[in-house]
């Protein structure tokens, strides 16, 4: 296995929260039946049943706020705190616990158009001491019991922009050079951008709802970039972010950020990955950058992106990491294990089992898997069924290319691949209901890709079998 694809697997297993010596005792316990695995590691996960669990917490975000909430329940009959001598060890075992409770739903919040927090650990761009550092300092309210006299509550809340001040590293926002073409525009107090509904995306035969991140982009029509992180003054992206989230329609309501004359825009399309980015006109790009005064706007973060309700304020929910779903786990490892599956990988992921399969061979530049392929994926296949049987997953097929500076041809690629992928296994008998693709282009390479063996690896596709989703995280 390749260093740095045996780095991407010694960041996940990390990233569940695995220290060296579990690790170790994974490596070395071979007496340990898969059931004494899957209850050991679903504990690890604080993903245990209602029954055993004694803390519990619910996770929400709220993006007109810049708040990310947890509700946490203690059950001090289950821990065997004595009362009321010990209320404080029991806020004491809260303050310790919470990391692990709510750290996979805030893995999940999108930074940008292709990485959220968790794919921002993985590249080493984020570390979990800084997470938990962040969520230590969070806010949280004393601590009260419930009026069944068992339950100890308290609420938890983060600053978002506490989360993307990590990410701000320029000292100095550079800006748009001015446009060859110009029209006739004046300046103006502020930017809105309506991007309410569902929109055409960008570069895709497909429509979605414009999803909020810490860091949207905004492009033309013609893809030409309007507005990024590093357009802004560093100051104000760490301590006011780069852009406000609302879903007021009244310009008023949005005086304090954006002034008494903002420019409103219509969203026209999405575009990223994560569906994250507003795309404008050519005529409303030319409106901000035929005029200096504009320009500066964006230096100044001055602008408000308007979205619907339910996409800025919603439960946040993270894989449901059970006794069963380990179970499963260690089923389909040890099928890929026994069949000598060729170049294909099978790890535990933040969002689920992980299936690799590297150097698929495709017609050149194109999305139809060679002849020879056929055995793989029927063999993919076959394991697929076998663990969805229990209808607990969901499938996300996600295509990766080698980069070879045609980023957009690479993207459309990626996803017609990934597609292809999805055909092939559906007939092989893989029920099409379950199935979700993504395409990332050249973006996220394992491999380097100066070289044919480089590339072979970056030219995958992984597929994930994902457990559905809990809003209550148990330990």
């Amino acid at each position: 296995m390749k260093r740095k694809l045996f780095g991407k697997i010694f960041l996940l297993l990390i990233l569940q929260g695995i220290t060296h010596s579990v690790f170790a005792q994974e490596s070395n316990s071979l007496a340990e039946t898969d059931e004494q695995y899957a209850e050991r590691m679903a504990y690890l996960s604080a993903s245990v049943s209602e029954q055993n669990s004694i803390m519990s917490s619910s996770c929400s975000i709220n993006w007109s706020k810049d708040l990310f909430n947890s509700e946490v329940s203690l059950d001090v009959q289950k821990a065997e705190i004595p009362l009321p001598s010990g209320k404080s060890t029991a806020v004491n075992r809260i303050q310790m616990e919470l990391p692990s409770l709510i750290k996979d739903p805030l893995l999940s919040i999108y930074v940008d158009d292709t990485d959220t927090l968790g794919s921002m650990v993985l590249k080493g761009s984020l570390t979990l001491e800084q997470l938990t550092k962040i969520i230590s300092n969070g806010k949280q309210t004393p601590a009260y019991f419930a009026p069944n006299g068992k339950d100890l509550l308290t609420s938890h809340s983060i600053k978002l922009q506490e989360l993307g001040s990590l990410f701000v590293k320029h000292h100095t926002p550079y800006t748009l050079k001015a446009p060859l073409e110009n029209i006739a525009s004046r300046p103006y107090s502020g930017i809105i951008i309506d991007a309410r509904g569902t929109l055409p995306v960008q570069g895709e035969f497909t429509s979605n709802k414009v999803e909020p991140c810490l860091f949207p982009k905004i492009y033309d029509d013609e893809m030409s970039l309007l507005y990024e992180r590093n357009m802004v003054d560093p100051t104000i992206a760490k301590e006011k972010s780069i852009a406000f989230y609302g879903c007021d329609i009244d310009k008023k309501s949005y005086k304090d950020k954006v002034g008494d004359d903002p420019l409103w825009i219509t969203a026209k399309k999405v575009y990223g990955i994560n569906r994250c980015d507003p795309v404008i006109s050519k005529k409303d790009y030319l409106k901000i950058t035929s005029v200096p005064a504009n320009l500066e706007l964006l230096k100044q973060g001055k602008v408000v992106i308007i979205l619907d309700k339910e996409q800025l304020t919603h439960k946040v929910s993270a894989p449901l990491k059970n006794k069963n779903y380990y179970i499963a786990y260690q089923k389909l490892r040890k099928f890929f294990y026994e069949n000598k599956v060729p170049d294909t990988v099978v790890i535990e992921a933040p969002t689920g089992i992980q299936i690799s399969v590297q150097d698929l061979k495709f017609i050149a530049d194109s999305p139809k898997l060679l002849p020879e392929e056929r055995p793989r994926i029927a063999t993919i296949a076959e394991s697929l069924k076998r663990i969805t049987e229990s209808n607990n997953f969901t499938i996300l097929v996600e295509g990766h290319t080698a980069d070879v500076d045609k980023p957009n041809g690479q993207l459309i690629l990626s996803i017609q691949r990934a597609q292809a992928i999805i055909d092939a296994l559906v007939e092989n008998g893989v029920d099409k209901s379950l199935f979700t693709y993504k395409g990332y282009g050249g973006t996220e390479p394992i491999a380097d890709n100066s070289t044919a063996e480089g590339r072979a690896q970056n030219r995958r596709v992984e597929i994930t079998v994902m457990p559905k989703s809990s809003y209550v995280q148990t330990k």
